[in-house]
């Protein structure tokens, strides 16, 4: 074997845990910051756990819509969170590394199941049906802000992560 994949392999070895638990922190940010957003009208904001911001707005519309939100951040909020502590353990225990690499990978998946619908149409997963009803507009309610597109991109990154720690030896022979 080259010296150049043993040094690869190595790095693998040495920085997958870290890099998934930064990840799991990531996905966790991610889900307090816009995941929807819209430049027209009064631009409301709205955070994968429900918080929304309207400037302009008095509190009992804020109050409205924030109590009719869906907050689908609180399911990646929650695999950010198990991803985060079993990279930790993982890293400190290298023996977990298999049950760490199943659980990262079904957290990461788990959280591109909650992104990507809400990817598709933002207002209809961060909303219930009574606030879409209430606005009743032509166009989409919300746009993607970027928390979301944050937590999809750190979701597909954990996955090739855990790809790669599967397909890397624990020990590096062949």
């Amino acid at each position: 074997m080259s010296d150049g994949a043993e040094r690869a392999r190595a790095t693998i070895r040495r920085f997958t845990w870290p890099i998934a638990a930064l990840g799991g922190l990531l996905l966790i940010g991610f889900s307090l910051v816009a995941w929807g957003v819209s430049d027209e009208g009064v631009q409301p904001s709205i955070t994968g756990l429900g918080r929304v911001r309207v400037p302009g707005a008095t509190a009992e519309d804020v109050a409205f819509l924030e109590e009719h939100t869906m907050r689908p951040g609180l399911w990646t909020v929650m695999f950010g969170s198990m991803v985060t502590v079993v990279s930790v353990l993982a890293w400190w225990r290298p023996r977990l590394r298999w049950p760490a690499v199943l659980i990262v990978g079904l957290s990461a998946i788990g959280a591109l199941a909650v992104t990507i619908p809400t990817l598709a149409d933002p207002g209809a997963h961060l909303f219930d049906q009574q606030v879409q009803d209430a606005v009743r507009v032509e166009s989409p309610l919300i746009d993607v802000g970027y928390g979301l597109l944050g937590t999809l991109i750190v979701g597909i990154a954990l996955i090739g992560l855990v790809v790669a720690a599967a397909l890397t030896p624990a020990d590096g022979s062949s």
